[in-house]
């Protein structure tokens, strides 16, 4: 049976503001649990709004590994998964187990937005696929630093060197 929309629009909005605000404050103060407090809310309407068989284990999957991640940032877990990894994949650098976290859950958010029909359902799993990446970028800031810095110097370099080229 559907479940009533009369105030889905308002609690998923109050949602996103708060995953966003989330995201913000959990990269200023560099705490990731913060982020991971916010996006609480979101995934637990989306566990409640779901209806299909594969969208509620995925939407129930986003919220036990969220809970998971809270234990884990809580309890300062640090756990290697590169060591169990390197079977599979050789020369993998050094892989903290809470970066797992936002990128199950961002497969998850993906599952919900593909297979489900609902448009709240669907606002839901954008808000956090948009916290998971969110999330992925507090608890590794580095990977901002990547894409601003020492990459895009080697991009302008790329075009000086296209500027240069004589042109026919």
């Amino acid at each position: 049976m559907a479940k009533s929309t009369e105030h889905a629009g308002l609690i998923c909005l109050l949602c996103s503001i708060l995953t966003l605000a989330g995201i913000a404050a959990g990269w200023y103060w560099q705490k990731p649990l913060i982020t991971v407090i916010s996006l609480l809310p979101a995934a637990a309407y989306e566990a409640y709004r779901t209806e299909g068989v594969s969208t509620i284990w995925a939407s129930w999957g986003m919220l036990a590994v969220l809970i998971a991640e809270a234990v884990l940032i809580i309890g300062n877990f640090n756990i290697d998964i590169s060591r169990f990894a390197a079977k599979f994949i050789p020369g993998l650098p050094a892989v903290d187990v809470k970066l797992a976290g936002p990128v199950i859950m961002a497969y998850f958010s993906y599952v919900l937005i593909k297979r489900t029909g609902g448009i709240y359902t669907k606002w839901l799993a954008a808000v956090i696929l948009t916290g998971c990446v969110g999330l992925f970028i507090v608890l590794e800031p580095s990977i901002l630093a990547k894409l601003k810095g020492a990459d895009l110097r080697d991009v302008h370099k790329i075009e000086d060197t296209i500027k240069k080229l004589p042109v026919k």
